[in-house]
């Protein structure tokens, strides 16, 4: 009888040590490799910053903050082809839990394609988001998937591999933070930051 009290406490002493543990990071190893195999030397040698990114190319910061950045009036200045061209757009959204595009968003794509075609010197980052439902993998994952739909739209119409960059941030970077259907549909997107 003695010594179920003495187990019960040293189990309840073992569970609060375990609760002061370092998180485990998936991302990286010890060995110094993500998930992905490489090691972030591997990226800041090829002029990325790590395998996730912190932006884009060029000085637009595409990364949401508090409130709906697409507002911004700066927004969309000195964007490919103009306002009245489909390129005005860089924002490319899906329905829920989908990577599959529209007619309208292929057709912006097509646009931007054409740019990137004429230009073959600039660089796109095709940041894929979606929004908070799903666990945290599942949606990297999902987002990776719509920036990759985007991305196969870009080589069909004849964008070289070399000049597209492919993110997901999944939920980590909402461009609205509240918790209805309307906010959710603003956060299923691929924004793409030139």
């Amino acid at each position: 009888m003695k010594y179920k009290g003495l187990v019960g406490v040293l189990v309840i002493f073992v569970l609060c040590l375990s609760g002061c543990s370092k998180p485990y990071n998936m991302a990286q190893t010890e060995t110094g490799e993500n998930a992905y195999g490489s090691t972030d030397a591997t990226y800041s040698s090829a002029g990325y910053d790590s395998p996730y990114g912190t932006g884009g190319y060029g000085n637009h910061n595409a990364r949401a903050s508090v409130g709906d950045f697409y507002q911004d009036p700066s927004y969309g200045v000195n964007v490919v082809g103009g306002p009245t061209s489909e390129a005005k757009d860089r924002v490319i959204y899906f329905s829920y839990d989908s990577a599959q595009l529209d007619s309208r968003s292929i057709a912006v794509i097509t646009e931007h394609a054409r740019y990137l075609r004429d230009h073959p010197d600039t660089r796109v980052v095709l940041e894929g988001h979606t929004d908070e439902r799903g666990s945290r993998e599942y949606n990297i994952g999902l987002g990776e998937r719509r920036a990759y739909s985007v991305k196969r739209i870009f080589e069909q119409q004849g964008v070289a591999q070399t000049q597209m960059r492919v993110l997901s941030y999944g939920e980590e970077r909402p461009a609205l933070w509240c918790s209805n259907e309307s906010c959710y549909a603003r956060n299923r997107r691929v924004v793409i930051i030139y």
